[in-house]
């Protein structure tokens, strides 16, 4: 086998792990990776009954409001219903984590294989973003000051997307944008967080 022949067969691989219908849950790994990064150990698949633990509930609820597992379905639900592969929860150690179409446009790199997480006391505020070009809008969590770039991705190396590990905010395509963003603002309540600054309705 040349060289050329080799090089195909590897890059059919990567691709097809890329391309994969089913992407993995919770920071697990691709189902049969050509290449195991150096890195893999951190990213082993976790126990799901970590996931939106309960223990991350500091207050309860407003009268009239959403619980907290409630208000994580509802946001989940939000990004699902513009991106199927899109998803949303608490991670084991309290974080609220984004996959999908998140802090980036272009669908050809997503391999879903990359969380952007952030700590809910270090929210800022939380804004309504209008695309008046896809009509697809979206929600973008900001960082306080005090920790400028506390939004992280987490996962897998992705070699075709070169944008950076760290940002000080995470953005996200959802929909109805308006009670998407009041539910995370009231997620962050409940989380023990506080918004500091309320953006006004866009609408």
């Amino acid at each position: 086998m040349n060289a050329k022949s080799l090089f195909q067969v590897v890059a059919a691989a990567i691709l097809a792990t890329a391309c994969s219908p089913e992407p993995p849950l919770y920071f697990g790994p691709p189902s049969q990776a050509v290449f195991r990064p150096p890195l893999e150990a951190l990213f082993s698949r976790v126990d799901a009954s970590a996931i939106n633990s309960d223990a991350f509930a500091k207050r309860t609820p407003l009268p009239g409001q959403r619980g907290y597992l409630q208000t994580i379905r509802f946001i989940n639900d939000g990004l699902k219903y513009i991106d199927p592969f899109a998803e949303f929860f608490i991670s084991p150690d309290g974080q609220m984590c984004f996959r999908g179409l998140v802090n980036r446009q272009l669908l050809e790199f997503e391999n879903y294989q990359n969380y952007w997480c952030m700590y809910p006391a270090f929210v800022n505020n939380v804004e309504e973003l209008e695309n008046n070009i896809t009509n697809v809008n979206s929600v973008r969590l900001w960082c306080i000051l005090e920790a400028p770039q506390c939004a992280r991705r987490v996962g897998w190396p992705n070699y075709l997307d070169e944008s950076p590990w760290i940002g000080n905010s995470i953005a996200a395509q959802t929909r109805p944008s308006k009670e998407q963003r009041a539910a995370l603002e009231h997620l962050i309540y409940l989380m023990g967080g506080n918004v500091r600054s309320v953006q006004a309705s866009i609408r």
